[in-house]
């Protein structure tokens, strides 16, 4: 993700998500660079953060770094959800998204049954959650490079997506019905908590990210990160 790597970088890296242990501990799955940790704490103590992300309610939950609170505001669930100030989900938002993801749910279920049919199990797909129990869209790994050969071309090509945007990241695919993105929720951060101001600085690592990034009035990326790497030089 933007801010997180899943390889340990250095021995100063900030542990930043966790997962639960059989015995009741955690351990860390992912880090935080040091120089990362230290701008956004300076960030962070004149300015609201808020996160925005295709992560889960569960894999959100598992965010914990020293020195910064990032309960809420916050868009998880490629937009689908939104936490208020309490890191809880916004009723407002959840009633809206619900009334939008209730048509999908049973095309949802039956891309999930395809694609795993279809792929032979090369490609590892599953719902993510969204609000009132609603799948938000549909999330597929694969082994490095498998989305881009012709036989996962092939497969992609021959699904009717009806209207759903279908989006290759990496190591995954994301289907996304209508209506599902980080911007419009983004905005209705904006003007629900923020009086409409818009942000001073968006940072994101994908190109679909520019959606949402193009309402800042900055916008950086990782260096090295796959919209870095697509921006002409």
């Amino acid at each position: 993700s933007t801010l997180f790597t899943r390889a340990w970088q250095a021995e100063d890296a900030i542990a930043a998500t966790w997962s639960p242990e059989e015995d009741g501990t955690r351990s860390p799955s992912s880090w935080m660079k040091a120089d990362t940790h230290r701008l956004m704490t300076a960030l962070a103590a004149s300015l609201a953060v808020v996160p925005v992300t295709a992560r889960d309610m569960d894999s959100f939950a598992r965010v914990d770094v020293p020195g910064l609170n990032l309960r809420g505001p916050a868009v998880v669930a490629n937009g689908a959800v939104i936490l208020g100030w309490d890191g809880r989900p916004d009723r407002e938002w959840e009633e809206h998204m619900t009334a939008k993801l209730a048509p999908w749910e049973s095309r949802l279920n039956d891309f999930h049954i395809w694609l795993t049919g279809k792929s032979g199990g090369l490609a590892r797909p599953r719902l993510i959650p969204g609000p009132s129990g609603l799948p938000a869209y549909l999330v597929a790994k694969a082994a490095a490079g498998w989305w881009r050969t012709p036989e996962a071309r092939a497969i992609l090509a021959e699904m009717d997506w009806l209207g759903c945007r279908v989006e290759v990241l990496g190591l995954e695919l994301q289907v996304l019905p209508p209506g599902i993105g980080k911007r419009d929720a983004t905005r209705e951060v904006q003007r629900r908590w923020f009086a409409g101001q818009p942000p001073l600085l968006c940072l994101g690592d994908m190109p679909l990210d520019l959606e949402f990034m193009r309402l800042g009035g900055l916008l950086a990326t990782p260096a090295g990160s796959t919209l870095d790497l697509t921006w002409p030089v």
